[in-house]
């Protein structure tokens, strides 16, 4: 189960129109849990580095969607590391550049939707 998963998002990764180059970090796929480790580099050079730790449930222990400028400079990153106790959606938050932000829970294909609608919205006002 947790590696029909894995599989899922690798190819929902690599279909997009966006996605330049696709690589697996690192993946360990275990009876009870698994993780999973990739990088994204877009059309405009901006990279989403993933990271997701399931259980056999496919729930999400840990995630962490980065995504950062050609640069190396975030431009969000939603996850749910334990501090910033005092969100509403505690653990789940977004860092938007030098603020904090309530988030819900995203899915990796949530997080494709949003980088897909900057870049819409970045064409559409050129």
């Amino acid at each position: 189960m947790i590696d029909d998963y894995f599989e899922f998002l690798k190819k929902i990764a690599m279909k997009n129109p966006l996605v330049k180059n696709f690589r697996v970090i690192k993946e360990f796929i275990g009876v009870k849990k698994g993780y999973i480790r990739f990088v994204i580099e877009f059309i405009d050079n901006s990279e989403l580095h993933v990271f997701e730790y399931v259980d056999s449930g496919l729930h999400k222990l840990n995630y962490s969607y980065h995504w950062q400028n050609n640069e190396k400079k975030l431009i969000k990153r939603w996850d749910n590391a334990s501090h910033h106790s005092n969100i509403e959606t505690f653990p789940h938050h977004m860092h938007d550049k030098n603020d904090i932000k309530p988030t819900n829970e995203p899915t990796f294909v949530e997080i494709l939707e949003k980088i897909e609608k900057v870049e819409q919205d970045r064409r559409s006002d050129k």
